[in-house]
């Protein structure tokens, strides 16, 4: 009985502390509202934002676990420190090395105390972490605003000043000073907050500051030229006496409207072969038309008809006069095919077959196939293809049976442009003999081809060269040519492929990727590549506004 009575009187008393506890309010609930809030995390993104965190873990020792902690948190509720309304600003810079300098109450408390500490939570004792490039002013340092607060919030309200000129003026001074990425990231930077014009702003002001080599500064220069920038004249018609920058300087004043016969006149003198060949090859480069009665085309040809000028410059002088003046080479074309010089009839052979020849022109080219010269074989055989189309299959096809690559090499370029079966049969043939020297040309070739029977051969080949990982960068660069961009993007790390989907990103009007691309590679790139991809961007600006990440 004893026992039963115990147990009813421990239920009742379970009973009456669950009565009690129903009518008080949830611990759990009264003890969320009494909590304080918690001190807000630094959200920048960023190599700002990584920096802006590393300062906060130094500046909340001080300030927070020194200071709220250690001092103000021991004292009365009601001591003036404890003022929950208390809040100070701090204004610093932060140089190279990571020491503090110029650090500046911008903003009181009212509190004399708070103040104080909240300078020294800034100064403290030891530097911060030294400032990557991204946070550095145009004066050297980094600089920075702080709130410092005796509420929940704390020391959490960091973020970096701006103290910059306009990106026109900085630029040249930052160049100077080698700082040229710490530009970059700014110039990325702007674009992403809207500022459509940077990046040629400074793709500009980067092609436009001299480069200590000859062949480099032309090609800045180049760029520049192309995307209309008519100072660069003179800066490009030095270098049109240099062999080994001629070619680019010369297109570069043509895309500008300039004639060049002028300049290259006087080198088009019996007696200076070197002369003439650099003249012959500015004009080719040029690409520029000349009428009949230009200097230049009637100089060329009085060189030309002259016998005692050497036989491989003759066929340069042909070569350059079908380029720059197709109406009076027609003639000279034609006496080429029969001169002693086989560097003559080669031009000659080339020079003559247009395409539309027909059968004519497979009569005057069908003997140079037997020729003793394997440069004129190889011109008259892609002369043939070109004007003749698949009437000249069955002349060719003896060169297959030969172990001799330069005719089919030659003859593979003119079979991309056609799209019959005939065409695609010598192709195959070509691509059966797996001849070292027959494989860029022949990969090139079906690359060209639009017909279907021609791209079923061609995606298989285009397919081993995508899975080989040593494949040359000549048959990738052919491969990935037209490939769309979004195949392209993945592969912006590869050497032989980067560049095109950085083109590729731009033509899509994809800028923001094209960017990263390019800020991120800047540091292992080689000049030359950088020159084309800043040239590429003046030359596809975006169209629209930048939108911010």
């Amino acid at each position: 009985m004893a026992h039963h009575s115990n147990v009813n009187m421990r239920r009742s008393r379970l009973l009456a502390l669950a009565l009690v506890a129903a009518s008080l309010p949830p611990i759990a609930s009264a003890r969320a509202a009494d909590a304080p809030r918690v001190e807000p995390l630094i959200a920048a993104k960023g190599a700002e934002g990584d920096y802006l965190r590393l300062l906060h873990r130094d500046i909340h020792f001080r300030w927070a676990v020194q200071f709220l902690e250690g001092v103000a948190a021991k004292r009365p509720a009601n001591d003036p420190i404890n003022n929950s309304k208390l809040e100070a600003e701090v204004l610093f810079t932060v140089r190279w090395d990571g020491s503090p300098a110029e650090v500046t109450l911008s903003e009181g408390s009212g509190n004399t105390e708070f103040d104080r500490m909240a300078i020294f939570a800034v100064k403290g004792d030891r530097p911060f972490a030294v400032p990557p490039i991204d946070v550095y002013g145009d004066d050297g340092v980094a600089h920075f605003r702080w709130i410092f607060a005796r509420d929940y919030r704390r020391c959490s309200g960091g973020e970096v000043r701006r103290v910059e000129a306009s990106l026109a003026d900085a630029l040249p001074r930052l160049f100077v000073q080698g700082r040229m990425k710490e530009a970059l990231l700014r110039v990325a930077r702007y674009t992403r907050g809207g500022d459509n014009n940077a990046m040629s702003t400074f793709a500009r002001a980067w092609l436009s500051r001299p480069f200590p080599d000859a062949a480099l500064d032309t090609r800045a220069a180049a760029a520049l030229a192309r995307a209309g920038d008519a100072r660069q004249a003179d800066r490009l018609r030095p270098a049109l006496g240099r062999p080994e920058s001629a070619a680019v300087a010369a297109p570069a004043l043509a895309a500008l409207k300039i004639d060049l016969c002028p300049l290259i006149k006087p080198r088009l003198r019996l007696g200076d072969p070197d002369g003439i060949a650099l003249g012959a090859r500015i004009l080719s480069a040029a690409g520029a038309e000349l009428p009949p009665a230009s200097p230049c085309v009637a100089a060329m040809s009085d060189l030309f008809k002259t016998e005692t000028v050497p036989g491989s410059l003759r066929a340069t002088l042909l070569r350059t006069l079908a380029l720059v003046s197709p109406s009076v080479v027609r003639h000279l074309a034609m006496g080429a095919l029969g001169d002693p010089d086989p560097h003559v009839r080669a031009a000659g052979a080339e020079t003559f077959a247009r395409p539309g020849g027909g059968r004519p022109s497979l009569y005057r080219l069908q003997p140079l196939l037997k020729d003793a010269s394997p440069e004129v074989r190889a011109a008259a055989a892609a002369g043939m293809i070109r004007a003749c189309g698949d009437l000249a299959d069955e002349y060719v096809l003896p060169l297959f049976k030969a172990r001799e690559s330069e005719p089919l090499a030659a003859m593979a370029p003119e079979l991309g442009k056609l799209s019959s079966a005939g065409s695609l049969d010598l192709l195959a043939k070509m691509a059966k003999r797996n001849n070292p020297e027959l494989r860029a040309p022949v990969l090139a070739a079906l690359a060209a081809r639009q017909d279907a029977p021609g791209r079923a051969l061609y995606q298989p080949a285009a397919l081993a060269v995508k899975k080989d990982p040593y494949a040359s960068a000549e048959a990738r660069r052919i491969v990935y040519a037209s490939a769309d961009v979004n195949e392209l993007v993945p592969l912006m790390k590869d050497p032989a492929v980067g560049l095109m989907a950085f083109k590729a990103l731009l033509r899509a009007q994809r800028h923001a990727e094209a960017m990263d691309w390019l800020v991120g590679s800047f540091d292992r790139l080689p000049p030359e590549t950088l020159i084309d991809a800043f040239g590429a961007w003046l030359a596809n600006p975006p169209a629209r506004p930048a939108t911010k990440p």
